[in-house]
């Protein structure tokens, strides 16, 4: 069976298609997306599969959406209008898809892209996120931040909420460099309707970045979805402005620490309820960043690439080594994470295969109850 992250054959259009289609039925979310690609060995064969078997795994309501013609319409119109906008589609299949999205447990089928593609590269890039309800001392400091960021050559990967991330997004242009706005809508809705400016600007000196068809409001649920890609975006890692007790960028946090990522916060004071969150982080062993200029200066562009090719890079393969694995990736997989537990990455160069592949063989081990998923991005053998 074909897992979802394998780099599939056909067109890249009907592939967008059908992923779209399957994300577009009722019940259908990313987890259970990714589910049903491997279930059905690809997207095209989930809308092809018998009524019965596509319900078990996508449930009775998403099974008579299937054929419904209103939600293939809604599909094709939102395709032409990404098409009409000049908007960059990639899916998993798409060889310019960001790797580190992949290691997501539920990574977005599609991405929809407006602006400057290079920056999905660009090296390093810090995920800025915080209260939207933020303190004047907060929007100064955000500001700050993506201001310094820039100017030190890093990408400010953020959110374009109000608040925090909207100031870290301006600080960044202010001083004519590279950020990256993550929506919780389509990338032709600009949301808050109050950032329209800078939504304007960002597509146009940076890049929009949804996995959200083009058309799609801003709805609450969208946000956690978001903040997962904020999380895998910021590969240099997550720094925290200010955040109350049940700020959402505490779910950003969330997932930056179950990829391994660091993650940095401002300490604000000890009685105010819109650090109440942050600091709680600071309490939990997260970095304090105490000063703006030192830590940009630390973060360097080179030392970060550095450290993150050191880090998981693979090795070369060799093919006389790992053939026999290319055949049975799930056997060599349980065979090597028998003795010690691993990252992906590390287990595709072992298995002489390609990241994607691990990435699939491992999500259907996990679902399979084979092997356990921890902290840092790595996986074990389960008892």
């Amino acid at each position: 069976m074909v897992g979802a992250l394998t780099r599939p054959r056909g067109h890249a259009d009907d592939r967008a298609r059908d992923l779209l289609l399957l994300g577009t039925l009722p019940g259908v979310g990313p987890a259970r997306l990714l589910r049903l690609v491997q279930a059905f060995g690809g997207a095209s064969s989930a809308l092809r599969a018998p009524a019965a078997a596509f319900a078990t795994v996508a449930g009775s309501k998403a099974a008579r959406a299937r054929s419904d013609r209103s939600v293939a319409d809604q599909v094709d119109q939102a395709l032409e209008r990404a098409d009409r906008m000049g908007m960059t589609v990639l899916t998993w299949g798409s060889s310019a898809y960001p790797e580190d999205l992949l290691h997501l447990a539920d990574p977005p089928a599609l991405l929809f892209l407006r602006g400057r593609l290079e920056l999905l590269t660009r090296q390093p890039a810090i995920t800025v996120v915080g209260s939207r309800r933020v303190t004047t001392r907060g929007r100064e400091v955000a500001r700050t931040m993506g201001r310094a960021l820039a100017e030190g050559g890093a990408v400010v990967v953020s959110g374009l909420a109000l608040g925090t991330d909207g100031e870290a997004h301006r600080g960044a242009l202010d001083s004519e460099g590279d950020t990256i706005a993550v929506l919780g809508a389509g990338a032709d809705v600009p949301y808050p309707r109050t950032h329209t400016r800078l939504f304007d600007a960002i597509a146009e000196r940076g890049l929009l970045v949804s996995e959200f068809a083009p058309g799609t409001r801003a709805a609450p649920y969208h946000f956690p979805r978001r903040n997962r890609v904020l999380a895998a975006l910021g590969r240099a890692g997550v720094v925290v402005v200010e955040a109350g007790a049940r700020s959402g960028s505490l779910i950003t946090v969330d997932h930056a620490l179950d990829l391994g990522r660091d993650v940095w916060v401002v300490p604000g004071p000890i009685d105010g309820p819109a650090c109440a969150g942050s600091n709680g982080l600071l309490a939990d062993g997260a970095h304090p960043l105490v000063s703006i200029d030192t830590f940009v200066a630390e973060l360097g562009a080179n030392t970060v690439e550095q450290a993150y090719a050191a880090t998981v890079a693979p090795t070369a393969v060799n093919p006389e080594v790992t053939r026999g694995d290319r055949h049975e990736p799930a056997e060599a997989v349980l065979r090597h994470l028998a003795e010690e537990a691993l990252a992906p990455v590390e287990l595709a160069s072992r298995c002489g295969c390609s990241v994607p592949d691990m990435l699939a063989t491992l999500t259907s081990l996990e679902l399979r109850g084979r092997v356990v998923r921890l902290p840092g991005f790595r996986y074990r053998r389960a008892a």
